[in-house]
């Protein structure tokens, strides 16, 4: 596929539909109130709005609006020079430039520049492909230590997204494509307009606003990445060293320490030729021997040991902390008469839970430490227990509906409903020239009512009697 039929496939209804799924289940999980409210605002009424944006791009009147900055701090909160620059597009935007990503990702041509044997971030799995991302990365390592590499370096590019040429890498993706209308709507796709740039002030700089950089946020931002160092890691992997890259963090392995640090020494020459440097607060300043153990994308790898790093296993307890002392607060909360979200009750927040720990454990399912899972299900068992704990406390000074609103589960008097009316008055068949006679009458009436039966034809009364 090449040339107008590219642009064709990005406007397509299966495209934008396949896109707004991917959009759609990765928003669910956003920890962005705003975010989550923008994928619900879109589901409604999805598909005339993908039609609409579909006949937008093939009339070619759509337009990427401004994004909003979002400076996600790292490290010490308090710090505000350190952040991580990310930009959000709207809900329509990220769907076009996923259906883009989709469309390049299926280019035979392009594939050459993204997918090789040696980088396994942003790219998704092939078919046949049993492993992808860090699972894959990480068998690559162990394949490498098992040719007989007994040195490690390893390394993460400084800034890297923010370093990127978006004019150098946009001309190697149209030097494949030869589509100038496609290309004209990639550039507007990987283009920066914030529209809260006043707020930012001095940090609207470190956003990707001019030619270098490219934004976080932007699902064609990996493939640009791996596109830009694609030359990077074939010239990396020449000769008798490996080097697995994943996005901005590569290691080297090599046969001797000598080897290794020449091949450290190329990676910053090749790196500097793109207007890129190595991080030094997470590069090895020297190489280090397999033996003596070494960590890569946050497994700890030593010993015959693979196991998540102790900074990975940490963040994990301290998020189910936060997310079951969110819900201990909340059962306080409840007893001073603050409404209780659903999804702080007892079954909202264990399933929360469960679900960290179940995603959690796919990531690590690689990881052969018995011993260290068996450690972290001991201090998650801790967290629940303390947990339970309150729970019990405040369901004992609870009524029945707050008990019911504690564990989660609806109570039938406190749903809404819509009863139907009983009806208030009865219809009475009249024949002519008998008077009518109410269902409920008021007691006056009543006798008077009893006496014009008593006189009236049988014939008559019958018929009355059949309408009551």
């Amino acid at each position: 596929m090449a040339g107008p039929a590219l642009l064709k496939e990005v406007r397509r209804g299966a495209s934008l539909e396949r896109a707004w799924r991917v959009i759609e289940d990765n928003g669910r999980f956003s920890k962005s109130e705003t975010v989550r409210s923008e994928i619900e605002g879109f589901r409604e009424n999805a598909s005339s709005k993908l039609r609409s944006l579909s006949d937008r791009l093939r009339r070619d009147t759509f337009r990427f609006p401004p994004a909003r900055a979002v400076p996600i701090p790292k490290g010490d909160k308090k710090d505000r020079a350190s952040f991580r620059p990310i930009v959000l597009a709207t809900v329509e935007a990220r769907i076009v430039q996923r259906s883009i990503l989709g469309v390049l990702t299926d280019v035979e041509e392009l594939k050459p520049h993204f997918r090789n044997p040696n980088s396994f971030g942003g790219i998704r799995k092939a078919d046949g492909q049993d492993l992808a991302a860090v699972p894959a990365a990480i068998r690559e390592v162990l394949s490498a230590i098992g040719d007989g590499a007994t040195y490690v370096s390893c390394a993460d590019i400084s800034g890297f997204f923010t370093r990127i040429s978006k004019t150098t890498v946009t001309d190697i993706i149209a030097g494949v494509v030869r589509d100038d209308a496609f290309m004209s709507l990639l550039q507007d796709a990987v283009r920066v307009e914030l529209s809260n740039m006043a707020e930012l002030r001095e940090r609207a700089e470190k956003f990707p606003i001019h030619d270098i950089g490219v934004a976080q946020g932007n699902s064609l931002s990996p493939l640009l990445g791996n596109v830009i160092l694609s030359d990077f890691d074939r010239i990396m992997n020449e000769g008798d060293c490996r080097c697995i890259r994943y996005i901005d963090d590569f290691i080297v392995l090599a046969p001797t320490r000598r080897a290794a640090g020449a091949r450290m020494r190329l990676a910053k020459r090749l790196l500097a030729d793109l207007g890129m440097s190595l991080s030094p607060e997470k590069t090895h300043a020297e190489p280090r021997g397999v033996a003596d153990g070494f960590e890569f994308l946050g497994i700890d790898l030593r010993n015959g040991l693979i196991r998540p790093s102790a900074k990975s296993q940490q963040k994990f307890i301290t998020s189910l902390g936060e997310t079951l002392g969110n819900g201990s607060a909340a059962f306080r909360a409840f007893r001073r008469g603050t409404p209780l979200p659903k999804t702080q009750s007892l079954l909202g927040t264990l399933r929360r839970v469960d679900g960290t720990i179940q995603g959690w454990g796919r990531h690590y399912r690689f990881c052969n430490d018995e011993t260290t899972f068996a450690a972290l299900d001991a201090a998650v068992e801790r967290l629940i227990r303390d947990y339970l704990g309150i729970y019990y406390d405040e369901r004992k000074t609870a009524d029945i509906d707050g008990r019911r609103s504690l564990l989660g589960i609806e109570s039938l008097a406190g749903m809404q409903r819509e009863p139907f009316a009983w009806p208030s008055k009865r219809k009475v068949r009249r024949t002519a020239g008998t008077p009518a006679i109410p269902a409920s009458l008021p007691d006056p009436v009543l006798p008077v009512a009893i006496a014009a039966l008593q006189v009236a034809p049988a014939s008559e009364i019958g018929e009355c009697l059949s309408t009551s």
